[in-house]
């Protein structure tokens, strides 16, 4: 367990605050999403706890009303907090847990110091968690977590209650389907209410949350990195691609204009006017446009500015670009040595041609960050030390925490 969690957990013990765990309750907490029931008396002690150990609340409303995200600040890990055991059926069916108070007095401390419910309300509430669609398409990661709490049940009863045999059954026979069986099961201990727990409209997530700019020669990674920091950092992500190389385009009509080149001089010429000036503006408007629809919460990693353009001394153009672009909030510098870079890329890199790039990209950054950017050396490090870096140089920076959480709970 990480040190803002033992911290967090230790806090809500020592003051008293009335929780428990609501998945993964064997102690090893491997997952990036923590779900947690805290006592609704206990809300706004715990949301001031949470301000105190720097975890912040997330700006992006759940789909789920009585759903709360949490992210700590020194952490990759959120809190995906509930207020009160109730589960949703649908826009506005809802279904509380009747023994919540009972749950809460038999829960007991596991091997890490962590609240965990009796088993027995673990295997009912998980169940439900199911019945009731709170989840998506059932996986078979559902079914283990529900087969091994039955399993801890079964290792310290010998009567099993109809519920759990009824369960039990259920998981053998009818997992994934058949979820109205299971609601039938466990809806004794439920009291059902027309209550909204579903937020009936889509909010917005037009705009841009926190942009992260690579610049580097081909061959420094950066595309390679991007992947790989989507695949590990647990805040939502989206992709940008603002090179003009042979993918990423909106269309292929766009791509064969673009590239399309006229033999007549003077013909070729104004082309090239055009394409510089309308054409490549227009198809990175477009793209940018396409990511911007969903991004409001999410960290934009950007593959690649063009680079010719923002060094351009002609103010026209320039300024064209400036308006198109968005302005980055990072800038990383991926660079590598020469004979490196060639063979990452034989056959399409020159040591002159990397060197070169390599000088015009440290302009590049040094003008979109106001010399404000980080340098990375990708031929001394693996990807996966690149990678940890540019993760942890995210999670530093204090404009995450202004774009995408609430650095003050309401």
């Amino acid at each position: 367990m990480n040190n803002s969690l033992y911290s967090l957990f230790q806090t809500l013990n020592n003051v008293g605050i009335k929780y428990f765990l609501l998945t993964d309750f064997g102690c090893d907490l491997k997952t990036k999403d923590i779900d947690l029931f805290v006592t609704s008396d206990f809300k706004d002690l715990f949301e001031k706890k949470l301000i105190e150990l720097r975890w912040y609340k997330r700006k992006e409303p759940s789909a789920h009303i009585h759903h709360h995200f949490y992210h700590s600040s020194d952490s990759e890990i959120y809190l995906d907090v509930k207020f009160e055991l109730s589960f949703a059926n649908g826009n506005k069916d809802c279904h509380t847990y009747l023994y919540s108070k009972e749950a809460i007095l038999r829960s007991t401390l596991n091997c890490k110091g962590i609240y965990q419910p009796h088993i027995l309300d673990a295997v009912i509430l998980y169940a439900a968690h199911l019945a009731y669609k709170e989840r998506g398409k059932l996986e078979k990661k559902h079914k283990d977590y529900l087969i091994s709490y039955i399993n801890a049940y079964k290792s310290v009863n010998v009567t099993l209650p109809c519920v759990i045999e009824e369960v039990t059954k259920w998981v053998k026979e009818d997992f994934p389907g058949n979820l109205y069986k299971l609601q039938k099961i466990v809806d004794s201990y439920f009291i059902h209410t027309r209550k909204k727990m579903i937020r009936s409209k889509r909010y917005l997530k037009y705009g841009f949350g926190f942009k992260v700019l690579f610049l580097g020669t081909d061959g420094s990674g950066k595309t390679t990195l991007i992947d790989e920091v989507i695949n590990k950092i647990n805040l939502k992500t989206r992709k940008l691609y603002l090179g003009s190389g042979e993918n990423g385009w909106t269309s292929t009509l766009m791509k064969k204009i673009y590239n399309y080149e006229f033999k007549i001089k003077g013909v070729s010429n104004l082309y090239n006017f055009l394409k510089s000036y309308l054409i490549l503006p227009f198809e990175l408007f477009l793209r940018i446009l396409t990511v911007k629809i969903k991004s409001k919460y999410s960290v934009v990693l950007i593959d690649r500015f063009p680079g010719t353009f923002i060094m351009d001394n002609r103010t026209i153009r320039r300024f064209i670009y400036n308006l198109v672009l968005p302005k980055p909030d990072l800038v990383f510098l991926l660079y590598a040595d020469s004979t490196v870079l060639i063979k990452r890329k034989p056959g399409e890199i020159t040591l002159d041609r990397s060197r070169a790039d390599t000088i015009k990209f440290q302009i590049v950054a040094g003008i979109v960050s106001n010399s404000n950017y980080i340098s990375i050396d990708t031929s001394n490090m693996t990807i996966a030390e690149a990678r940890d870096l540019i993760i942890s140089e995210i999670y530093k920076n204090s404009k995450v925490y202004d774009s995408l959480f609430i650095t003050k709970h309401n």
